[in-house]
Parts: C-alpha cells; sequence; structure tokens
C-alpha cells in the first residue's frame, strides 16, 4: 500500500488508487467534471490536474495512480493557474443565458467559475460559436449543445450502465459536439439519470425544466416504491408540491434511479386524486364513509375477509391484520404474498413490481391467515359477501371476487386505482406524505418519510383502519405508526 502527501498531509492508500481518491481520503475536494466513481475514467476536463513534486507538468487527479513517496500539491500558484485557464477555455464559447437555465444553482460551470477563476472573458460575446439549442433528446430529457463542456459522463453512461449507445462524440477539435445516434432517442429506462450527471446544464429534465429553482427546493431523505429493490432517493418539494425525484447513492442498492421510479411522484398530485370517499361512485366525506362501510360489515358479520398487500407499509398491513382479528373477528385474512424476485434488467428494475413483498412475511408470521391459494379458493367458493383490500392487491384475486359478486371495500389513493364496481373506495395518504416501514428483496429494512401534507381530512391508512374498526364497535388504539409496530418483531 502506497503512502503518499498531500497538501502536507499522509495517506496511505490501497495500489491502484488515484490521487483524487487519495484526497477525499483527507477530506481534500479536487474539482472535477468528467470524473464520477461510477464511470470509466476519462480525463478530458483537465479540471482536477495536480502538481506532482519530480513530475516535468502538472498531472489529471482522477487518472494518475498514486505511488510510494509521492509529494502532491493540490492548491499551489501553478494549480490555480491552471484552473483558471480550464475555465476560461470551457467558457469561451459557452452561452450567456444563465438566468434563463435551468441548471442554475446546481451548476458545476457556476459553481467552479466563483470558486476558482472570476476573471473577466477576454472573449467577445457575438464571437462564440452557436450551436443547436433546446432540442427534445428522449420523452424525458432537453439537449442545449451550446452548454455542453463534452465531459463525455452521458456518452459513458449509455455505454457502460445501460449499454445501450445512443450518444457519442461527433466530429473532432473545436467542431466536437454530443449527439444521438441517427435514429435513436434517449428512452433507456433510466435517461433522467443523464440530467443529474451533466454538470452544465446541456441535459435538463423535460418533466422538472422551468417549474421551480433549485436553491428552493427543500430534500426529504426516502425510498422509491416502484419495484421491490426499494432505492434510496430524495424527494425534492416546495410548499407542499414535489417537484422531481432524484437517487440518494448508497452501497446497498444504487447508485442511479429509473425513469420510472422518478415518475411515482406524479400520483400525489394527479387529477383523479381522491380528496373525499365514494360511495357507489358518489363522493362523500370519509367520516360517513366509514360508518357506511362499518354498517356492511355488520350486516356481513362472518361472511368478510380482509386482504392485505405488498404495496402497502408494514404498519397499514398490521392494522388490516388488526381490523380482521379484533374488529370484523374473521379468520378470513391473508398476507401470504411472493413473487420472484432479482434484478431483471441488470442495473435496477425488480422482477417484483410490489416493494413489500417482504414485509409482509412478517404480519403473517405474526397473525397468520389464509394462503393466497386458500384465500381466493375462499373468495371463489361464494361464501364471502365482502372484501376490504387495497386496490392493487385487488388484482390478485379479481376474477374470483367478480365471478362470485362480493361487495367491494377498496383502499385507494387515486380513482383510477380503483375498481369499477367498488362499493365503497376510502383514500388514504400517499407514502410521500406519510412515514411507513418497507423491507426489500435483499431484507434491508427502510422507512418512507412524509416530504408534504395530504389533501385535508386525508389520513395513513392504518388511522383510517383505526376509524373503521372504533366505527364497528372494536378500539385498536392505533394513535401512531410505531404503535402499529408494537407487536412486531423488528
Amino acid at each position: 500500500m502506497p503512502n503518499l502527501t498531500i497538501d502536507g498531509r499522509s495517506v496511505e492508500v490501497p495500489a491502484g488508487t488515484t490521487l483524487l481518491e487519495a484526497a477525499q481520503r483527507l477530506g481534500i475536494y479536487i474539482p472535477r467534471y468528467c470524473y464520477h466513481p461510477k464511470l470509466s475514467v476519462s480525463g478530458s476536463c483537465r479540471m482536477c490536474l495536480v502538481e506532482v513534486e519530480k513530475a516535468p507538468k502538472l498531472v489529471t487527479a482522477c487518472s494518475t495512480e498514486a505511488a510510494e513517496g509521492m509529494r502532491v500539491l493540490t492548491a499551489s500558484e501553478k494549480v490555480r493557474q491552471a484552473r483558471r485557464d480550464v475555465l476560461e477555455y470551457l467558457l469561451i464559447n459557452h452561452p450567456l443565458d444563465c438566468p434563463i437555465c435551468d441548471q442554475a444553482g446546481e451548476c458545476g460551470l457556476q459553481d467552479y467559475y466563483m470558486d476558482y477563476s472570476l476573471r473577466k472573458s477576454r472573449f467577445e460575446a457575438e464571437d462564440k460559436i452557436l450551436r443547436q439549442k433546446r432540442r427534445a433528446a428522449g420523452p424525458y430529457l432537453m439537449l442545449d449543445n451550446e452548454r455542453c463542456i463534452l465531459c463525455t459522463r452521458c456518452v459513458r453512461f449509455c455505454g457502460e450502465v445501460t449499454k445501450t449507445a445512443e450518444l457519442e462524440v461527433m466530429e473532432r477539435g473545436d467542431r466536437s459536439f454530443i449527439d444521438l445516434k441517427e435514429g435513436r432517442a434517449l428512452d433507456n429506462g433510466y435517461s433522467l439519470n443523464i440530467a443529474d450527471l451533466c454538470p452544465v446544464g446541456a441535459f435538463t429534465s423535460r418533466d422538472f425544466r422551468f417549474k421551480a429553482r433549485a436553491w428552493f427546493l427543500k430534500r426529504t431523505p426516502t425510498i422509491c416504491l416502484g419495484c421491490a429493490t426499494g432505492c434510496e432517493i430524495e424527494a425534492h418539494h416546495y410548499e407542499g408540491t414535489i417537484y422531481r425525484l432524484v437517487p440518494h447513492p448508497n452501497a446497498e442498492t444504487n447508485t442511479w434511479l429509473c425513469d420510472h421510479g422518478r415518475m411515482t411522484y406524479k400520483a400525489v398530485r394527479a387529477g383523479d386524486r381522491l380528496g373525499k370517499a365514494l360511495i357507489r361512485k358518489g363522493l362523500i366525506d370519509l367520516e360517513p364513509a366509514l360508518r357506511e362501510t362499518a354498517t356492511r360489515l355488520e350486516e356481513a358479520k362472518g361472511a368478510a375477509a380482509v386482504l392485505g398487500s405488498p404495496w402497502l407499509s408494514v404498519e397499514d398491513n398490521a392494522a388490516l391484520a388488526r381490523l380482521a382479528k379484533d374488529s370484523v373477528k374473521t379468520a378470513n385474512y391473508c398476507f401470504d404474498f411472493s413473487a420472484e424476485q432479482g434484478i431483471k434488467d441488470g442495473i435496477l428494475v425488480n422482477k417484483d413490481p410490489a416493494p413489500n413483498t417482504a414485509g409482509t412475511r412478517t404480519v403473517k408470521a405474526l397473525y397468520g391467515g389464509l394462503s393466497l391459494e386458500e384465500f381466493t379458493g375462499l373468495l371463489a367458493g361464494g361464501k364471502i359477501k365482502i372484501l376490504i383490500t387495497e386496490a392493487k392487491a385487488y388484482g390478485l384475486v379479481k376474477a374470483a371476487a367478480e365471478a362470485a359478486g362480493i361487495r367491494l371495500i377498496i383502499f385507494a389513493r387515486n380513482r383510477g386505482e380503483a375498481p369499477a364496481a367498488a362499493y365503497a373506495v376510502l383514500p388514504y395518504a400517499s407514502y410521500f406524505e406519510t412515514e411507513g416501514t418497507f423491507v426489500n428483496y435483499q431484507g434491508l429494512r427502510r422507512m418512507t418519510a412524509a416530504a408534504v401534507e395530504p389533501p385535508q381530512g386525508i389520513k395513513p391508512l392504518w388511522a383510517v383502519v383505526n376509524k373503521l374498526a372504533s366505527y364497528s364497535g372494536a378500539e385498536l388504539h392505533l394513535d401512531s405508526a410505531p404503535r402499529a409496530l408494537k407487536d412486531m418483531d423488528f
């Protein structure tokens, strides 16, 4: 393991470690554009130049491996001058549209200019080379070639991560530019990661573009519920509105985030979001809807059934189990779900579209219940009069329930989720609006977090279940999410 000195501080690193990585171990930041820890080394931007004692010239820290006895300077006058020169070169033909650029506030070129340059341009605006601007490059991305600094992060991402190779560097020398290969579009399922990777706003998100300035956004760590992978993410929001989801890189699950996962926030403010309950397709306040539902459950007595859901949190499934056992007092309930697990695209997307299949096993282990096969057979047998479940889980037993003409009590966040035949549709808070526990396919336990407030009067599902139980004459005392987990083995 080589031992070297960086800015007068000694550090020992494994063989093969670059100077940039060695500096990071000491907490010394070296600016970079083309470098990314999950992409191959390009060494093209020259922003990470450092001075190595006895070396004839400055070297790129991202591509130079540490060697025994090296003495490295990251902030000498020679290095600072090189950074100023690199920035001047990058800004020669860069457009003067910072005030209207959607990257403003999180632009590497702006930040580095302020930190390392502050030099007035020697080039007149009318002499700048003009390139193609504001062109759709796929369903989610906009490309502005004038802003591009040819760091090639986007090219390497498409070649090395998605392996779809839609992008390449066209032409040569000062005529070079990034473009799509003929007949191609950036629609590989992970395209919005390119907007994250681009340091200067050449690629921007068509979904987020001009909706909010970056400096206004608050960031709430949470998890993606698009599949069983359970990626760590951040929800970026402002004044009660979520504007985008971005990955929170971590060693356990994800560096990136798929486009499908990024769009899951849209259901929170969709036009069909339920702000009230539905009884026979008619809108009604939640409280009277719960009283009506409780009356129907009382009429059904022992002919009611409860189906949990791998799309719901552990807290919500535990509340449904308590509803079945302590309120409805039925043995006709099921929390038995299984699905093929594993990454199906080699990157992130799981074969299991449900985020909490593993989490429902903990509920089944505590409360028991029927297998899904037994439960489906029970429904088909015609002895069940009323079924309580969540909208997506209903799809697992839909054929049997429809054939038997069972009355449906459905929990749903959006009107479009609920089956048309539902007698009652009870709304509940999204997992962007409340906390909840989910267990991913690896067995990792993770929590969602409330980034925004739910519509007025809308509560977490466990709280809706608690109220329904009280109207049925059984107090479950679920006054908080942790209370719903009090008997769980977590």
